[in-house]
């Protein structure tokens, strides 16, 4: 008789939020899957280049030779989406091999991972793929950002926004006519031309900005001459109309 082998069974991937930078942030179930995972990817813009994802999580595994780096290119999703695509896609697939091996996959992104993350991408091809995913919250920066300083995102029936910088600026100006509150991610994209709009709007004193939240080197700008300038490329703007803030 012939003895059917059961498939082996595939590995878990885990989708990581692991906050902004502070490594008090993230979360005991985060700490506790990265540490039981056989598994973590990093990623990073380039091979060999440093990860503030890895530097928030390093302290939460004990054993670092687990630890994988993983290219994704920091391009423009609007100018270079097939470039993108066919990157994620080469990766989806390398973690597809590690999973049908049967090993847990942990892939650690900052902030939150359904917010303006790439993990977001990988994620939907393996979904298609048959791959069991298991996708933990992180704190995002915004919300760090209004905790950090005991500013409100929004009360009441007030409205909340949330746009990255790197969109067409007809969306963000419907985004900034829209909304009382706005979070602005990825302002280091285009700064100096938000300082010029909050001028031209009348809300240049209505603003805050956090640079490298929850780390040695956080910045607390409420200054548009120097949102005009160059800023560190983990920045966040949050602008409230209706609420002083200088």
């Amino acid at each position: 008789m012939v003895r059917m082998m059961n498939a082996a069974k595939k590995g878990i991937f885990y989708g990581i939020g692991v906050g902004p930078g502070d490594p008090d942030l993230l979360t005991v179930k985060a700490a506790k899957v990265l540490d039981a995972c056989d598994m973590v990817i990093t990623p990073v813009k380039k091979m060999g280049s440093t990860s503030v994802a890895f530097e928030i999580v390093k302290s939460h595994i004990s054993d670092l030779s687990k630890v994988i780096e993983m290219n994704f290119p920091m391009i423009s999703l609007s100018q270079e989406r097939e470039a993108l695509q066919k990157q994620w896609q080469e990766n989806a697939d390398e973690i597809e091999v590690l999973l049908n091996q049967g090993k847990d996959v942990a892939f650690i992104t900052l902030g939150d991972p359904m917010v303006f993350s790439t993990y977001s991408y990988v994620m939907e091809y393996l979904l298609k793929r048959d791959i069991e995913v298991i996708t933990l919250s992180g704190v995002p920066s915004f919300c760090n950002l209004g905790a950090q300083l005991n500013i409100p995102l929004t009360q009441g029936e007030e409205s909340l926004g949330i746009v990255a910088m790197t969109q067409p600026i007809e969306e963000i100006r419907a985004i900034l006519d829209a909304h009382q509150n706005i979070v602005v991610m990825k302002i280091s994209a285009n700064n100096a031309w938000m300082a010029e709009e909050l001028e031209a709007r009348g809300l240049e004193k209505s603003f805050v900005l956090v640079s490298n939240i929850g780390m040695e080197t956080q910045q607390v700008v409420r200054d548009i001459e120097v949102l005009k300038g160059k800023i560190p490329y983990l920045s966040t703007l949050l602008i409230k109309k209706n609420y002083p803030l200088q």
